[in-house]
């Protein structure tokens, strides 16, 4: 084997560097997040537009907006950073904001047209934070989620679920211990290792 797959092959710890650093790439999106949040002034309904995978899975994706706290006691970077949840329709538990991904938008279009609808905040979407496959628990049927982290820049005064939804900034460790969906923890587990690393890097280079 040759070229430049050769030389991958030959260095396993290069193609992990790599990897590693096409992760902390923030996402680009294709148009501004005004013409985005003018898209959800009137919340989507109906599924005729719904994508599913192979399998037949519906693909919902989302984010986990977050925020660092203005304050100087926190010891890691897990008591520094804040979540933004919303609480679950039927009552039971909080989570973070998600829906359908529809065919005619991108993933990232519509993980921040889910977080304006349900949760009424914009920022930087950032690179995605994985893929779960999850059983719904109100329909009993099987979904492909991806979540996104979602540095918020600004709190909207209204959004279009705000009659149905409140929304709340807690710590990491109150949305761990009170969100009863697995995977979604483990896409929180996920963002605060990203900045943990992040600032770890940063300090490094100081």
């Amino acid at each position: 084997m040759g070229g430049i797959s050769g030389l991958l092959m030959k260095f396993p710890s290069l193609i992990h560097f790599l990897l590693s650093l096409l992760e902390k790439i923030p996402a680009r999106l294709p148009m501004p997040i005004e013409k985005l949040v003018s898209r959800v002034s009137y919340p989507r309904t109906g599924r005729h537009l719904q994508r599913y995978n192979n399998r037949g899975f519906r693909l919902v994706v989302g984010c986990i907006p977050y925020r660092y706290r203005e304050s100087e006691d926190a010891k890691s970077i897990e008591e520094a950073i804040e979540v933004l949840v919303i609480n679950a329709q039927n009552g039971k538990g909080i989570l973070f904001p998600k829906g359908g991904w529809e065919k005619d938008e991108s993933m990232e279009e519509a993980a921040i047209r889910e977080t304006v609808e349900e949760a009424g905040v914009v920022g930087v979407i950032e690179c995605k934070l994985g893929k779960w496959c999850y059983k719904s628990k109100r329909q009993s049927i099987y979904h492909e989620g991806h979540m996104f982290g979602l540095l918020v820049k600004q709190e909207l005064d209204g959004w279009p679920e705000k009659n149905i939804r409140k929304r709340e900034w807690v710590t990491v460790s109150k949305a761990r211990e009170e969100c009863p969906h697995l995977w979604m923890i483990e896409a929180l587990e996920e963002l605060v290792w990203r900045q943990t690393q992040a600032g770890a890097a940063q300090g490094g280079s100081k």
